[in-house]
């Protein structure tokens, strides 16, 4: 506060009462400097405690990331247990207050995140849902494209069918050109003049009064020409399409009854060299895109078909289909983990949420056990493999190792968290979660057993084949699983005769769909009924040893030893049985 020169206050004070004016306002300068450092020492007392921070390691306290830590990847405390971590194991938030604990009404501090799902305080945790919201704002995107685009699309456009339209050219190209090269030649003349009529497809006419291109919507004139697709008939210009589509008759099989064939040129499927008897067609890009998918579909067909006896071949499809196994395995293994830590929390006191996860564990279960018996399969098929060179034998050690310990691995947290389950559930939750898994055992089981059955009786009389032993060894396995299969729907009060019924559907779309046994159409018609027989004998051997695996680790120990009895004995006695040709 100023004063005048003369000593006087300005505010016109004198005397006494100019000191006592002066002694308040030292008593509110001191006032305000008491209160400002309270409050410090307040914000102070406030500030998260910091004398539980462990001292920082050489790398992060995260298991499953371990990163070294240095200058550059700086050690971060996490505010609740106070274990030192890297930045990107810290991205969890949670309110806590000056003593680490969490409270709906502390500041917000960075955690890991054990601290971070830790206890039931549900106010005190800070979800990010930027990237949900970022995903989900995506895909509403991609739905609005798809409706407007559906929207603009002519109602024509809709009903396009490529494998019609190819059947078009197929038949035209036969019926105008055939295997005639003199034909050919005269053709391409031809075609200078007028479009031939097999050249157009069935909506030619809605799109030969096009103005401008379908795809970069330029204007045609005397320097931007119109062109056709071949397959679609959309108006392009030359730019937006390209002579990429060949329609040919092979030179190795060049007859009168072969039919033309045709390929995208350039791509894996198209012939190495142009044949004698082949014409070129334009394509839109749109369509250039089905057709690559249709020619490479095919392509992986007839070679998932060749049963090659080259080690890398088989090394390379065994490898691709365990690759997907561990992937969905590993995947509901961390489901089956989610729902017992809900089932666990949920254990004190019953509700809607408990009984539905009551009935979603037994399934999770299920499915756990289900693919992790796959990938015992699959190890045992890796284990028959005979490498021919050092080198051969050192790669498939390697992968044999690395599937073994994923198995392992797997199967440890499967049993822990099962362990965990039963030590904190209660014994009627137990009991009804194992009684619906076994069940869903030995049904599928069954429904094996029985697909087999009726597969290897029909592949024998088509190819007459002498199956020996095999029809009798799979009608006594499946006496014995429907059986224990009756024992345990009845218990269950299950209807028996609606199961025989539905049982007998689902072998039907299973035989429609899902054939166990498929026999190659190259093979059976270079080897006739011997491949026939060998792979009969082959896949019954492989599904008993496949479904034996699967009830084993899917039931109880104790359940249904009749059928774990009798699968095995099946699998051993039909590697020692002959399987014929009637000749």
């Amino acid at each position: 506060m100023s004063v005048s020169p003369s000593g006087r206050s300005p505010w016109g004070f004198e005397g006494e009462g100019h000191s006592a004016w002066t002694k308040q306002v030292e008593l509110a300068g001191l006032t305000a400097d008491t209160t400002a450092s309270s409050a410090d020492s307040e914000d102070k007392k406030k500030e998260i405690s910091r004398k539980h921070w462990k001292t920082p390691g050489s790398n992060c306290s995260n298991k499953d990331c371990k990163v070294k830590l240095s200058l550059i990847q700086r050690a971060h405390h996490c505010r609740r247990c106070g274990g030192t971590f890297c930045e990107n194991c810290l991205q969890y938030k949670r309110r806590l207050n000056h003593l680490a604990n969490p409270d709906p009404d502390g500041k917000r501090y960075k955690v890991c995140q054990q601290c971070f799902v830790e206890g039931k305080d549900n106010q005190g945790v800070i979800v990010s849902m930027t990237s949900t919201f970022l995903e989900l704002r995506t895909q509403i995107k991609v739905v609005q494209n798809t409706s407007e685009t559906a929207t603009k699309d002519r109602s024509w456009r809709n009903r396009f069918d490529l494998e019609v339209e190819c059947k078009r050219l197929i038949t035209g190209f036969k019926l105008a050109v055939g295997n005639s090269e003199l034909k050919r030649s005269l053709h391409e003349v031809k075609t200078l003049i007028a479009v031939p009529n097999w050249q157009k497809s069935t909506y030619w006419m809605m799109e030969v009064k096009a103005e401008s291109c379908q795809t970069c919507k330029s204007k045609f004139s005397l320097m931007r020409k119109k062109h056709h697709c071949r397959l679609c008939s959309r108006g392009l210009c030359k730019s937006c399409s390209s002579k990429d589509l060949l329609v040919y008759i092979p030179d190795e099989e060049r007859s009168n009854q072969t039919e033309p064939r045709l390929a995208i040129i350039k791509i894996n499927g198209s012939p190495t060299v142009e044949p004698e008897v082949s014409l070129y067609l334009r394509i839109c890009k749109a369509c250039q895109e089905k057709m690559v998918d249709r020619q490479m579909n095919k392509v992986e067909k007839e070679f998932m078909e060749q049963r090659s006896q080259d080690v890398f071949t088989d090394l390379i499809m065994l490898h691709t289909a365990v690759e997907k196994i561990k992937e969905t395995a590993a995947r509901q293994l961390t489901e089956y983990q989610v729902i017992v830590e809900s089932l666990e929390d949920n254990s004190s006191h019953e509700n809607s949420d408990s009984k539905s996860n009551i009935k979603t564990l037994a399934k999770s279960q299920e499915d756990v056990a289900d693919y992790l018996s796959q990938l015992v399969v699959k190890i045992q098929h890796l284990k028959k493999l005979k490498p021919e060179s050092n080198s051969q034998a050192i790669l498939f050690k390697n992968c044999l190792k690395s599937n073994c310990d994923f198995y392992f691995e797997n199967l440890h947290q499967f049993r822990y968290q099962t362990r965990k389950l039963s030590e904190s559930a209660p014994p009627n939750v137990l009991e009804i979660i194992q009684r619906t898994v076994d069940t869903h055992a030995i049904v599928s089981t069954q429904l094996y057993i029985r697909q087999l059955i009726y597969e290897s009786i029909h592949l024998s009389e088509t190819h007459k084949v002498i199956t020996g032993e095999i029809p009798d060894i799979l009608i006594t396995v499946d006496q014995t699983v429907e059986e224990e299969a009756k024992t345990a729907l009845v218990s269950n009060g299950d209807d028996w005769d609606q199961h025989t019924q539905v049982m007998l559907t689902m072998v039907g779309e299973q035989i429609k769909n899902h054939r166990l046994i498929k026999p190659s159409k190259r093979l059976l018609k270079k080897e006739g009924s011997k491949h026939a027989a060998d792979i009969l004998k082959w896949r019954c051997l492989e599904v008993l040893q496949q479904v034996h695996v699967q009830i084993n680790m899917k039931s109880a120990n104790r359940s249904f030893q009749k059928s774990k009895n009798v699968l095995k004995d099946a699998g051993e006695k039909v590697k020692t049985c002959q399987v014929l040709i009637d000749t």
